[in-house]
């Protein structure tokens, strides 16, 4: 969100930057060399978890769903985790080529006869929306014709597209073309559609606050994603809860609609696939719902997963 959900995170569904990842498949003399190992240092150590329960594993680990373009953060550790797994589930299987087709996002977010986006801030905040119109004209065109939280997205989307950052390069995207390359399964926790809808049936004026906050958020883009990523990159979670958690405190309904429910549906879809398959299955989802009471970590806890800290 960025909340696991959030419009620092779901912005990358809808308009998420366009960079290439570097391909390092060389071929030696000795065999290929798989296409994700590459001999640059790596520059972070991101949470991973360990999940088991009987004689069954899950790894869990908390993305972002887009990293600076250099940045490298598969440890030993991690890609050890990936390459011992059988199957691989994401909030969202084949994420890349649903963010390539704008079709779902536009059909849920346009909404004829809305009030233009300027009526529903505070006045305080109506000059933050007109400086960022100015900066990204291209990207906040036709801003008025988007329901409220399409347009948070949007605001989100041209604040962060001069970041530098990289979706290929982030988890959800590398992870799937590792297990594509492997010929092991990706398993989709959830769709597009599905997602997003979270949001379209949010009340109003949840809405109109998601919004405020992207807009106020835009003007500090940078520095905010700078303490986002570092503190995702060390691994310090106590940070990551007060970035993700914090903006939530005082909106519980949207807490429990865009992480709780979410990762109670989540642990017992993992817990009986894990039961029928018998398989070791590695889970990639956005950071925030790893993070605090209602993680998904306390959610496999409480179905007798016994919950370990590998990184």
């Amino acid at each position: 969100m960025q909340l696991p959900l959030s419009s620092q995170s779901i912005n990358q569904i809808v308009r998420g930057p366009r960079t290439k990842l570097i391909a390092f498949a060389l071929l030696l003399l000795l065999g290929a060399i798989l296409w994700w190992r590459h001999d640059t240092a790596i520059t972070a150590r991101p949470a991973l978890w360990q999940a088991v329960k009987d004689d069954r594993t899950v790894y869990l680990f908390g993305t972002i769903h887009a990293v600076p373009i250099k940045a490298r953060w598969l440890s030993p550790k991690i890609e050890d985790a990936a390459l011992r797994s059988d199957a691989l589930m994401l909030e969202i299987a084949n994420l890349e080529a649903e963010r390539a087709d704008r079709h779902v996002f536009e059909q849920l977010a346009r909404s004829p006869n809305l009030p233009p986006v300027t009526d529903r801030l505070a006045p305080a905040d109506r000059p933050r929306l007109a400086a960022l119109v100015r900066k990204a004209p291209n990207a906040m065109s036709g801003i008025d014709g988007y329901e409220s939280w399409g347009a948070a997205l949007l605001v989100s989307a041209a604040a962060s597209g001069d970041l530098g950052l990289s979706t290929n390069n982030a988890g959800e995207a590398l992870f799937q073309r590792m297990f594509v390359d492997q010929s092991k399964p990706v398993i989709g926790l959830e769709t597009v559609d599905g997602q997003l809808s979270l949001f379209d049936r949010l009340p109003e004026v949840e809405q109109r606050a998601l919004l405020t906050e992207a807009i106020r958020e835009a003007e500090d883009a940078p520095h905010l994603y700078g303490e986002l990523y570092e503190s995702w990159s060390s691994g310090h979670v106590a940070a990551l809860e007060k970035q993700f958690l914090a903006p939530l405190r005082n909106a519980s309904h949207r807490r429990e609609v865009l992480l709780d429910n979410r990762n109670a549906r989540w642990a017992r879809r993992i817990d009986q696939w894990s039961s029928q398959r018998g398989s070791i299955l590695f889970v990639a989802v956005g950071a925030g719902h790893l993070l605090g009471p209602g993680s998904l970590q306390s959610r496999l806890a409480a179905l007798g997963w016994k919950i370990n800290r590998l990184q």
